[in-house]
């Protein structure tokens, strides 16, 4: 089990690869296309701790997503001192057709499963996921640890 969970991190890692080389993207700021893509608007602090940086150094990513128009900073309408990130209609249309495809056949496999089975299936992801978030945590303070005052 522990070899097909580290296999399909693999091919995933493998589609972003893919879809970074597409969108012509490092892969820094691809994640962050993907962040402000799936999570919707997002804040530059909000992108930042999402991605591990500071929020300085997101704003290079910010600022090359623009010049790339897949992204772009807007106002928030319940906070004037606030400024919103989104995607772009050429983000959407160069997703679709990326990952289109992919999210169609997950679909229908989705379908395949009785509620009961997604129910163990959610339930393990959402374990996991949260397993692999501890273990982010963990690598980060011992990095801190190690890098020293």
């Amino acid at each position: 089990m522990l070899s097909l969970i580290r296999a399909t991190a693999d091919r995933t890692h493998r589609v972003d690869q893919l879809a970074a080389a597409r969108f012509k993207l490092n892969g820094t700021d691809s994640r962050a296309l993907e962040l402000i893509s799936r999570t919707g608007p997002l804040t530059a602090k909000n992108l930042a701790r999402a991605l591990g940086m500071t929020t300085g150094g997101v704003t290079t990513v910010i600022d090359r997503l623009e010049r790339a128009g897949y992204a772009r900073r807007r106002d928030d309408a319940s906070d004037r001192r606030r400024v919103l990130l989104e995607v772009t209609e050429l983000t959407r249309r160069v997703e679709e057709e990326m990952f289109g495809e992919l999210i169609r056949d997950n679909t229908r496999l989705i379908g395949a499963y009785s509620e009961r089975e997604l129910a163990v299936i959610e339930d393990f992801l959402e374990r996991s996921g949260a397993q692999v978030a501890a273990h982010v945590e963990r690598m980060e303070r011992l990095l801190a640890r190690r890098r020293g005052p």
